[in-house]
C-alpha cells in the first residue's frame, strides 16, 4: 500500500485513490464508494474538530443498521478528528445506554436515535442525516498519534454490565493489505457494526482489504436469500440463530447461492446439524466455523470440511493461543478440558476499569473465560464458558455437549442448557428449546431424546419449551435470563413429586 499510512484512516484514504468508484459499502438504502467515504469522513470529522473536539474525546455513535452506510462514515470521521469512536447498539436501553456512558463519558454523539441518548450530558450531538462537516478545520493527519486509542467497543453483557473494550489503531491496521486486487471481494452480513464481528470484520473490511460490504439493515431470511440472489457475494456471514432461520426458510432450497464461495459463522456456538443441514443444501459452498471475542488475542477458524463437521470444532490451535489449567499453567495433553487463552501484541484493555483488566488481560494474554480441548487431529473443540460449567454432584458437565444433542431433535430451533439450583447435587441440568416453525414437541419427549443419547447425569430433568430463546444484539442466546425461569420450574417439579 503506498502513501503515508499510519492508521486504518490512512488506509481508506489511499483506497480512495486507487479504487475511488469501486463500492465500499452498500446498506440497500444506499451505495458508498471509497471516494465518498474519504470524502465524507474528512467533512465530517472538520465539523467536528469545529465543533470542539480534542483527541482522546469520546464520541458515542448509537447507529442503527438501517443507517449502516453513515455509520460507517461516522466511525472514519472520528479517527480523523483524533476522537476515540464508541459504536453502541441502539438495541440498548436508555438507562444501558446510561450506564455505559458512566465510565466512557462521551463528550459527542452521532446518531439516528436521538431519544436514546437524550438525557446523556454531551457537549454536541447531531442526527446521521445532519452530521456537521466543515473541511476547512480537518486536523494535519499526520499530527495524530498513529498508537492512540481508536475504538471502545461495549461487550455483549451476557454476565453483567456492559464493559468497553479498548482498540488501538495499531490494533486496528493488523491486516491491511496493499492495493492491487486480483478478483472481486464482497462480503453480505446483517450483524449490528457495534460487536467485533460487525465492527472490527465486516465494517472496517473494505479499508483493510478493499472489499465491499452488504449490509442487511435488518435481519429476516428471506429478505437475507434475496440480497444473496442480488448481490452475489464472494462471502455470507451468518451468526448460527440466522443460519437455523435460513436453514428454515420454505424456500431456502430454491436459491443455490450461485456465485457464493464461502459461508462463514461465528459469535456464538454453532449447532453440528446446522452444518450438515448447510453442506447438503449447498455442497459447493467452503463452509467456516469462527471463534474470536472483542477483547482480541484469540481468533481462529476451521480451514477444511472435516473440520467444520467436527462438532465444536474451530481449528488447529495457532501458536498465539493456548489452554489454561486453573492455576494459568500451560496444558500441552490432549482431551484435557481447560480455559482458552491469547496472546495479542497490541494487548486491550477495559476502558477506565483496571480491576477488570487485570483479571481478564497478563502479560500480552487474554483469559477468554471460554472452556475447549485439543482432540487427537490437534484441532480446537470448544467446551462452553467457565461460568456455564454445571457441577453436578461433584461432576463437572459442559452445556456445549448437551446442546449439541438437543440441537439434532427435529423438533427443535435453538437450545440452551443452564445449571438449575439443586440441594442435593449443588446444580441439575435445566435445558430451555424454541421450535421449528410448525413443530411441536412436550418436555418430557425432549428429556426422553435426551436418555437416549447422552449419560444419565447429563440428562436435563427440567425442561421448558418456550417461543424463542432470548438473545443479545450479536445473536448469542442470554442464559442469564432463563436461568431464572429454570429454576423456578425446577422448583415447581420438585413440590409436585412431594405433594
Amino acid at each position: 500500500m503506498t502513501g503515508q499510512v499510519n492508521r486504518i484512516s490512512d488506509a481508506l484514504k489511499v483506497r480512495a485513490i486507487h479504487q475511488s468508484d469501486q463500492v465500499a459499502h452498500d446498506d440497500t438504502r444506499r451505495v458508498l464508494t471509497f471516494a465518498e467515504w474519504d470524502r465524507e469522513a474528512d467533512e465530517i470529522a472538520g465539523g467536528l474538530a469545529a465543533a470542539g473536539l480534542q483527541p482522546g474525546d469520546r464520541v458515542f455513535l448509537p447507529i442503527s443498521n438501517n443507517r449502516a452506510v453513515e455509520h460507517a462514515i461516522a466511525v472514519f470521521a472520528v479517527f480523523r478528528a483524533g476522537g476515540i469512536a464508541c459504536p453502541v447498539n441502539t438495541r440498548l436501553s436508555p438507562r444501558e445506554v446510561e450506564d455505559y456512558a458512566a465510565p466512557t463519558t462521551p463528550r459527542f454523539a452521532l446518531t439516528d436515535a436521538p431519544d436514546l441518548i437524550a438525557h446523556l450530558p454531551l457537549a454536541g450531538s447531531w442526527h446521521v442525516d445532519a452530521m456537521p462537516r466543515d473541511i476547512a478545520a480537518l486536523p494535519d493527519q499526520s499530527t495524530l498519534d498513529p498508537a492512540a486509542d481508536a475504538e471502545i467497543l461495549g461487550t455483549s453483557g451476557t454476565t453483567g454490565k456492559i464493559k468497553g473494550v479498548v482498540v488501538s489503531h495499531p490494533d486496528l491496521m493488523k491486516g491491511v493489505t496493499g492495493t492491487n486486487q486480483d478478483k472481486s471481494r464482497s462480503t453480505l452480513h446483517a450483524l449490528p457494526f457495534t460487536g467485533s464481528g460487525g465492527n472490527l470484520g465486516v465494517l472496517m473490511l473494505p479499508a483493510r482489504g478493499g472489499a465491499t460490504t452488504y449490509t442487511q439493515p435488518k435481519f429476516d431470511p428471506k429478505g437475507f436469500l434475496e440480497l444473496v440472489k442480488a448481490k452475489k457475494p464472494d462471502l455470507v456471514y451468518l451468526v448460527p440463530s440466522m443460519l437455523r432461520l435460513v436453514l428454515d426458510h420454505p424456500d431456502a432450497a430454491d436459491y443455490d447461492f450461485d456465485g457464493v464461495r464461502f459461508l462463514m459463522t461465528g459469535t456464538a456456538p454453532l449447532p453440528h446439524d446446522s452444518v450438515v443441514r448447510t453442506l447438503a443444501l449447498w455442497p459447493h459452498l467452503r463452509m467456516r466455523n469462527s471463534y474470536g471475542m472483542s477483547e482480541g488475542g484469540i481468533g481462529i477458524m476451521t480451514t477444511t470440511r472435516e473440520q467444520v463437521l467436527k462438532p465444536g470444532c474451530v481449528g488447529k490451535l495457532p501458536p498465539h493461543m493456548a489452554l489454561w489449567d486453573e492455576d494459568g499453567n500451560v496444558i500441552t495433553d490432549k482431551h484435557v478440558v481447560g480455559e482458552i487463552c491469547g496472546y495479542q501484541k497490541h494487548s486491550r484493555r477495559y476502558w477506565n476499569d483496571p480491576e477488570a483488566t487485570a483479571a481478564s488481560f497478563r502479560e500480552g494474554w487474554t483469559r477468554s473465560g471460554d472452556l475447549g480441548y485439543i482432540d487427537d487431529d490437534g484441532d480446537l473443540i470448544l467446551a462452553g464458558r467457565s461460568k456455564e460449567l454445571i457441577i453436578r454432584g461433584g461432576y463437572n458437565i459442559t452445556p456445549m455437549e448437551i446442546e449439541t444433542v438437543l440441537h439434532q431433535h427435529p423438533a427443535v430451533q435453538e437450545a440452551a442448557v443452564v445449571g438449575v439450583d439443586h440441594d442435593v447435587l449443588g446444580e441439575d441440568i435445566g435445558a430451555a428449546v424454541s421450535l421449528r416453525p410448525g413443530a411441536s414437541v412436550t418436555p418430557a419427549e425432549i428429556t426422553a431424546y435426551a436418555r437416549e443419547h447422552l449419560a444419565d447425569n447429563k440428562v436435563p430433568r427440567t425442561v421448558l419449551v418456550l417461543p424463542e430463546l432470548p438473545h443479545n444484539p450479536n445473536g448469542k442466546i442470554l442464559k442469564k435470563e432463563l436461568k431464572p425461569l429454570l429454576d423456578a420450574k425446577a422448583r415447581e417439579i420438585r413440590a409436585a413429586r412431594v405433594a
